[in-house]
């Protein structure tokens, strides 16, 4: 008996830094289901896809990001130290702003619905200079305006335009599409999917048009 408690002490004392090991954070994307799309000086891409009963591991934020719901479902949100939230489930297409960079988190996610939830986050790592006027194109819905972005719903029914401005930006497909973009030094026709994205980087303003057959809902991200 004695002989067992004693390997039973030792097998303890030989788990309890894997378990703690198991809870440190890592950087987010070292997280499987983070998964990094696009990066530069300005911008990260990531496509967060969870399929259901899946538990991310504990990731950290550190960088001011602008979300979009793409694909919803109940999830678990549990921040380190922390007991776990249930969370309803998202609108498609919500946008939400949050301040990482001034308030760093290392939290883990559950999808605890029946339907994978899906999520786009940039994060703003520079501004790319002084900008336009902070005002929304056409067919376009103000969302978000703050010190590092500013943020519109696009909703284009087919044959229907926008304007993207200067100087930078991240178009985000919501629903997918075709759409063409236009300017004097852009000619281009892109087949976005759900999640899809567009960066631009130019000095002029781009046109973008819904060349397809049904409705393109979009988010423009334009950095300040």
């Amino acid at each position: 008996m004695l002989r067992q408690f004693s390997v039973l002490c030792v097998l303890l004392l030989w788990l309890a830094p894997l378990a703690r090991a198991a809870d440190e954070p890592i950087l987010i994307e070292e997280e499987p289901r983070h998964r990094l799309k696009f990066q530069n000086e300005h911008v990260r891409y990531f496509d967060v896809e969870l399929e259901p009963g899946y538990k991310t591991l504990y990731h950290w934020h550190r960088s001011d990001g602008v979300f979009v719901s793409i694909a919803s479902s109940p999830t678990i949100a549990q921040d380190l130290g922390k007991e776990p939230v249930q969370r309803g489930e998202r609108a498609i297409g919500e946008i939400y702003f949050i301040d990482y960079a001034s308030k760093p988190k290392a939290h883990r996610i559950t999808n605890s619905g029946s339907t994978p939830y899906r999520v786009v986050d940039t994060e703003i790592l520079s501004s790319c200079g002084a900008t336009n006027p902070a005002v929304e194109g056409p067919n376009q819905t103000l969302v978000v305006d703050n010190a590092r972005a500013f943020v519109t719903r696009i909703m284009l029914h087919p044959g229907e335009s926008t304007e993207l401005y200067a100087p930078c930006g991240m178009l985000v497909s919501v629903s997918g599409g075709t759409v063409a973009l236009e300017s004097p030094a852009v000619s281009e026709s892109i087949d976005m999917q759900p999640a899809g994205f567009k960066w631009r980087q130019q000095k002029q303003t781009t046109k973008l048009v819904n060349t397809g057959k049904f409705v393109f809902h979009g988010v423009d991200i334009r950095l300040k």
